[in-house]
């Protein structure tokens, strides 16, 4: 117990300050306002001799029964205030990094947003870093980036819609679907593919006995010596939705990027990338709960783990591991999204470039691994023979 505490220490602690600033941020945002209204009201307002004497007498009496709150209360909106104050240079730092600075700029923005996701799931659980922490790394980047890109501009024949101030998620979807905007979409499509993806591999490792003795198996390294294994894969994570970043550059502003006027071929190109990582998002679920449900079935049942029970059916006609697959295809749509709005940044470029690579080695080879350790266990039954005969590819239908 005492292990797990001081494991859950780190999160806390990120967990606690990341509270903080928000906390602050809107304490801070709510007294501004408050003064506003008080200087408002003082301009239309000013009470007489007797009123003022009043309500010294009233605050002297407050302060003999307990006014002192009246002074906490003060004392508490200033060190609220204080600590926004001490906060604001970092998040507007961050959030010009992103929206406005040079590619490396934003490029680094995204790193830290990984990281600060990231490091405490690793510094929990050793696997979190490439799984659960690989989700909700790519969705808090998503999230990030929705927030900090305000102004999303559709630019049509016809008409123009422009959406300012910090617009909720909601709002923003129905912008996307009615202007179908492509960057937009793809943003939202990665929240969604990061929270569905954590949440998955969470309840898994939760109801699956086999993937939490993985996961413990994993768990032995100390704390501080996992760090450097999470601010790696934290840099994959940030170069893999560096195109996704790019391209709301590109729709939000023209002094940030070039405009996209719909209709054009590069807007078609971005279209068709984002409709091919909304369908790799949904296969890569459909495959991850097909497999799911099948293997739950075979543990209920209390049968050999070392019995092929499939799945055979569905995407699994497809290729053998469709959910390998789809991510692929989510990944490759992100970036042909961004690729668009690259434009002539070697920074950009590289990034990109290596995001994509990155996922696409890990992918191709956990395909191979899989098929290996599948051969070893199922070779020789005649279900397992016989599905490996009929889908011959691995991960690319119609390929052998």
């Amino acid at each position: 117990m005492k292990s797990k505490c001081s494991q859950l220490l780190p999160i806390t602690v990120a967990a606690l300050l990341l509270l903080s600033s928000f906390a602050a941020q809107s304490t801070s945002a709510f007294v501004s306002v408050q003064k506003q209204q008080q200087q408002h009201q003082h301009q239309h307002h000013r009470p007489n001799q007797q009123q003022q004497l009043s309500q010294r007498n009233n605050i002297h009496i407050l302060n003999i029964r307990g006014g002192a709150i009246v002074n906490n209360n003060n004392n508490n909106m200033s060190s609220s205030t204080s600590l926004a104050s001490a906060i604001h240079p970092l998040t507007s730092t961050l959030r010009q990094a992103l929206t406005s600075g040079t590619a490396m700029h934003g490029i680094g923005a995204l790193y830290a947003v990984s990281c600060l996701t990231v490091v405490p799931l690793t510094w929990y659980r050793t696997a979190y870093s490439f799984s659960v922490g690989y989700g909700l790394a790519i969705a808090t980047m998503a999230l990030a980036l929705l927030g900090l890109f305000p102004v999303i501009t559709i630019t049509t024949a016809a008409t123009t819609t422009t959406s300012t101030s910090f617009m909720t998620l909601a709002k923003k979807v129905a912008v996307a679907i009615a202007g179908a905007d492509p960057s937009l979409i793809a943003t939202i499509t990665a929240l969604l593919y990061g929270l569905r993806l954590s949440l998955f591999i969470y309840i898994r490792e939760n109801t699956v006995e086999s993937k939490r003795q993985q996961f413990e198996a994993m768990n032995k390294t100390p704390v501080l010596k996992r760090t450097p294994l999470a601010m790696g894969v934290s840099l994959l994570y940030a170069f893999m939705m560096s195109p996704v970043l790019f391209a709301l550059r590109s729709a939000s502003s023209s002094s940030t990027g070039t405009i996209i006027e719909t209709g054009s071929m590069k807007h078609t190109i971005q279209w068709v990338s984002a409709s091919v990582a909304t369908f790799g998002m949904l296969l890569e679920s459909i495959a991850d709960q097909h497999k799911y449900q099948v293997k739950r079935q075979q543990n209920k049942a209390k049968q050999e783990t070392k019995v092929f029970v499939g799945p055979t059916t569905w995407s699994y006609k497809l290729c053998r591991h469709p959910n390998y697959l789809g991510e692929i295809l989510h990944w490759i749509g992100l970036f042909g999204v961004g690729s668009i709005s690259l434009g002539k940044s070697p920074v950009a470029w590289v990034s990109s470039l290596l995001g994509l690579y990155g996922i696409l080695n890990i992918m191709f080879g956990a395909s191979s691994r899989l098929d290996k350790k599948q051969n070893e266990m199922y070779s020789g039954q005649s279900g397992y023979e016989e599905w490996k005969k009929k889908v011959t590819s691995s991960l690319i239908p119609f390929l052998k």
